[in-house]
């Protein structure tokens, strides 16, 4: 029992330092531009030494692909909590809460603020568009009279589109609240389509037949 308070702990532990080691980053990064932020900044600021983060960390590049991997990951779990696999959403039925995305990236304004960087993390602009692509195409099954909305094509348009409806929501200072921008994402979908399935895992069908 002993052991797994110790284990419990030593893990919040290593969450806590990895947290201030990404959160000093994210502020170097808006401050100086990603290019000019080293090692010893990050530490500096984090109030750590040289010797922790490279405990955890291999270079500054380690600590960029794990802080973007997390943020990924996170919007498009964030993206999907609130779906079952294998729910009928009719579009007429979503409310402000229906794009839980936008809240999240209203509490990380500190990470999302980075987009407009002209010296920001690499491939940083790619990664909301492609991760809304992810969820659109892996986990939506749209019910529409128009033929091409189920295709990659048509989904990686609707992807880029309400990922720049995002950012430019950023650009203005995050003008509107989340609900109000929700409601404007549903009338848009609600001009494309009457609702959508959440698709069954792979796995599932398999166990089905």
């Amino acid at each position: 029992m002993g052991g797994q308070v110790r284990m419990e702990n030593q893990s919040r532990r290593i969450v806590r330092t990895k947290s201030h080691l990404k959160t000093a980053f994210i502020e170097l990064i808006e401050e100086k531009g990603y290019s000019h932020v080293t090692v010893t900044d990050i530490v500096k600021r984090a109030l750590y030494n040289r010797t922790t983060f490279y405990h955890y960390y291999i270079d500054k590049q380690h600590i960029t692909e794990e802080l973007q991997n997390e943020m990924v990951e996170a919007i498009k779990k964030t993206s999907m909590d609130k779906y079952q696999e294998g729910d009928q959403i009719q579009v007429s039925s979503m409310g402000p809460h229906s794009f839980e995305l936008i809240y999240f990236i209203e509490q990380n304004k500190n990470y999302f603020n980075l987009l407009l960087k002209a010296d920001t993390i690499p491939n940083m602009h790619h990664d909301l568009p492609n991760a809304i692509y992810q969820i659109l195409d892996e986990q939506f099954e749209f019910v529409s009279d128009m033929p091409t909305m189920n295709t990659p094509a048509h989904k990686r348009y609707m992807a880029h589109g309400t990922s720049g409806l995002i950012v430019e929501w950023i650009k203005n200072g995050y003008d509107l609240t989340p609900e109000m921008l929700s409601k404007e994402l549903i009338n848009i979908l609600q001009t494309m389509a009457k609702g959508f399935v959440v698709k069954k895992s792979d796995r599932k069908k398999e166990n089905e037949w």
